[in-house]
């Protein structure tokens, strides 16, 4: 079977190590102030943000000085997270396909029942981290339920031999 939505095996590893940095650092930089392990303070370009005296409050399309340290350790989470979960096996064959697949589909209707129960418990500004934490929920599901199956699959492959 042809995959050619995957991403180059040998890009598992290298994604796998990224995604493990990226989520030390931004798990530190969640953490507070306190813990936080470097800043990158610089001017960047908001669609929305506070800007001075002169736009009032809030204002459209500014210029805002802004610590971009989070917004980078995110990216690197999403990008080496995406590229990690979905890259090739080593053999890549239909019954791998099949349990691509079906840990996908478990990982969204798991991801959506559990941001349906926040979404009835959590209220203000807490919800802005559920939020944040939804964003990375369902690749992280689907990368725990796809490696945990393919586990179980290779075990029951050495049991067969």
């Amino acid at each position: 079977m042809k995959t050619t939505y995957l991403f180059p095996y040998r890009y598992k590893w290298v994604s796998g190590i990224m995604l493990g940095i990226s989520m030390i650092l931004f798990a530190l930089s969640w953490a507070g102030d306190k813990y936080k392990p470097f800043e990158i303070v610089v001017d960047v370009f908001a669609i929305r943000g506070k800007k001075g005296f002169l736009f009032g409050p809030n204002a459209w399309f500014v210029w805002v000085t802004n610590d971009i340290s989070d917004e980078i350790f995110f990216t690197l989470t999403i990008i080496s997270g995406l590229v990690f979960a979905f890259s090739k096996e080593k053999t890549e064959d239909e019954m791998v396909a099949s349990i691509r697949l079906n840990s996908l589909v478990r990982a969204t209707i798991s991801n959506y029942l559990i941001l349906l129960f926040l979404y009835l418990t959590v209220y203000d500004s807490p919800f802005l981290s559920v939020l944040n934490v939804a964003m990375f929920s369902q690749l992280f599901i689907f990368i725990l339920l796809f490696r945990v199956s393919m586990y179980r699959f290779n075990k029951s492959a050495q049991y067969e031999e």
